[in-house]
């Protein structure tokens, strides 16, 4: 989730457990690591076929061979000037983090602190206007002729992430794809919401349901442009683009 907002910035100068004035970039300094588990393996709503997803801050190693047996990682990088400037944002992705994560490595108290503290943007606006331009844009035309699988996981990200800006404008924070689209969209049917994530999954890493074993065909696709559109309100299936 990628989020460029106005926001409720947290505070320089917090009461820290020792009651004394700390600030933020003194908590956090340039040797500050951490490794934090995030995902279905940290809400522990995982199975044999989900991956494992990892954030890392201020370092690039890999995660120890006890975490996961064989399945695919995915990691996500930033250094340590981005993520207080993102901190201080009030970024979204942040707080899923901090409210499901599991931290691997790194200084606990500090990492608890940076809990306590965080305070979550109240205004999601844009990120919600960019993904409906987004998904109108890929509705226009036949942009999935030839490329039926980046075309619905492209879908899939951008009505996820509709799904999850749309409740979080709400104050409701669900960050699981399945429960946030069912949540945001109740009209969009159990069938269509499978076929995006299993398109999704199969275009990020090896598919382990392949969807050769589907019926997914033009039709198949305009059938699910038009529920999509109906379900999440967008102006709907344009042939002329």
């Amino acid at each position: 989730i990628t989020q460029k907002a106005c926001t409720k910035r947290a505070g320089t100068a917090i009461e820290s457990p020792s009651s004394a004035r700390v600030a933020l970039r003194d908590v956090v300094s340039a040797r500050s690591k951490f490794t934090v588990l995030i995902g279905s393996r940290a809400r522990r709503t995982d199975d044999e076929r989900s991956d494992i997803d990892v954030v890392r801050i201020a370092h690039k190693n890999p995660i120890k061979k006890n975490v996961g047996v064989n399945q695919h990682v995915s990691y996500i990088d930033y250094d340590i000037q981005t993520f207080l400037r993102l901190y201080e944002r009030g970024e979204l992705f942040l707080y899923h983090v901090f409210r499901e994560g599991r931290l691997l490595e790194g200084n606990a108290w500090t990492w608890e602190w940076l809990k306590e503290h965080f305070r979550v943007s109240t205004s999601f606006r844009r990120e919600i206007s960019r993904n409906r331009r987004f998904l109108t844009w890929l509705q226009r035309g036949i942009k999935y002729d030839g490329a039926i699988v980046p075309y619905l996981a492209h879908t899939c990200r951008a009505l996820k992430n509709l799904a999850i800006f749309s409740l979080a404008e709400k104050r409701k924070y669900i960050f699981d794809k399945r429960k946030a689209l069912r949540e945001a969209f109740p009209r969009l049917s159990s069938e269509a919401i499978t076929l995006l994530v299993d398109a999704n999954n199969s275009f990020e890493r090896i598919p382990w349901r392949p969807l050769s074993r589907r019926t997914v065909n033009c039709g198949t696709i305009k059938r699910l442009n038009r529920e999509i559109a109906t379900a999440a309100n967008l102006p709907g299936p344009d042939a002329s683009g």
